[in-house]
């Protein structure tokens, strides 16, 4: 019986999740000739790192995405980041850490975490409470 090949995510997810953003794979691209479906998952706060509660709640968002753009639908389905309140300050200040370059550090670290899931987020979209862009017009 031939040897079945073993799968290694460390090799394997980085090479394809390559592939599927150079591809533009999840970019929402205006086509007018399908219909619209917008997603939107629960952003999360970035006071420490990802734990399986943010996955709990965005894998049924990233699940229906997935289907809405398999039936043919244009899918917008963008993230970003809730980062105001007293956890992330707190977390900061426990730290001896200025709360910007605590919260800006757990965003760095939650995009890397959150793109090694593979899930169908549109990073163009991202958006960043904290960011004084954000409230731009």
């Amino acid at each position: 019986m031939p040897e079945q090949p073993v799968y290694n995510p460390k090799e394997i997810e980085p090479k394809w999740q390559a592939r599927w953003k150079e591809d533009g794979l999840y970019n929402a691209d205006i086509d007018h000739s399908k219909p619209k479906h917008y997603a939107l998952t629960m952003l999360p706060y970035p006071s420490g790192d990802l734990h399986i509660g943010h996955w709990y709640a965005m894998t049924p968002s990233d699940a229906r995405a997935r289907y809405m753009r398999m039936r043919g639908y244009n899918v917008m389905f963008p993230m970003g980041f809730d980062a105001f309140g007293l956890p992330a300050e707190n977390a900061a200040i426990k730290r001896n850490i200025h709360p910007k370059e605590w919260t800006y550090a757990n965003i760095v670290r939650m995009r890397g975490q959150l793109r090694s899931m593979g899930s169908m987020y549109d990073w163009r979209g991202e958006s960043v409470s904290s960011d004084p862009e954000y409230y731009r017009w």
